[in-house]
């Protein structure tokens, strides 16, 4: 039987080409869509005067709209050390956004020694697809549960609704929002994962807080765009 073929970007330059075309579609196709915040993001809390930090815990499925209110407010975004995540990499690190490169499957101890250092010596918020890079799709992994455990800094978990979208065909089901489609991104409330947990109790206990707290997280973005 024939291998199937490859299609993902195979060079730098490929990569670079997609980077800038997924960065100029993804612009044109939301900048006529209407994101309502029920929660500020926590860099406008900063600004506010409060002294707070989080991890955004989000769904992969969430990339195209999600990112969007964190712009310019010192934010690092884990991103997949794969062929595939550098050009979701360039197009955030245009954006202003810091990076951290690796995953659960590949460059993951990497990841979380970036991620903590990214805590210790800078002020930025994190930003982890919890279910990325290659699913199962809404089944948390344990690397935004074992980065808050080793900082301190706790977990937000991030909930979207959007009113009218497509779902593309892809392992994630990315949601994409039709033009002028109202979207609702709502920050749940901190989980504060304690030091030197046992890994039994993060890869259990915690992991299923941190899966319903994405459940609830996005029932209260359905529920704002209906008031």
């Amino acid at each position: 039987m024939p291998r199937k073929k490859d299609r993902r970007p195979s060079g730098p330059f490929e990569v670079w080409v997609l980077s800038r075309l997924a960065g100029m579609l993804n612009r044109l196709m939301t900048v006529s869509c209407r994101i309502r915040l029920p929660r500020p993001t926590y860099g406008e809390r900063r600004r506010q005067g409060e002294d707070v930090r989080c991890i955004y815990a989000a769904w992969h499925s969430y990339l195209w709209h999600g990112t969007i209110p964190l712009e310019g407010q010192d934010t690092c975004v884990m991103v997949s050390s794969h062929r595939d995540g550098e050009v979701i990499a360039q197009m955030l690190a245009r954006r202003g956004f810091e990076l951290a490169r690796g995953s659960s499957t590949r460059g993951g101890v990497r990841a979380l020694r970036d991620f903590a250092r990214a805590a210790r010596e800078g002020t930025s918020d994190l930003v982890v697809t919890i279910d990325g890079p290659q699913g199962p799709p809404r089944k948390a992994k344990t690397g935004a549960l074992y980065t808050s455990s080793l900082t301190g800094i706790p977990i937000v978990p991030m909930g979207m609704w959007i009113e009218r979208c497509w779902r593309m065909r892809t392992w994630d089901r990315l949601l994409v929002g039709k033009p002028f489609a109202r979207v609702s991104i709502y920050y749940g409330d901190e989980i504060h994962i304690p030091r030197r947990v046992p890994r039994e109790e993060l890869e259990g206990y915690y992991r299923d807080q941190l899966e319903r707290a994405m459940q609830d997280a996005e029932e209260a973005a359905r529920k704002a765009l209906l008031d």
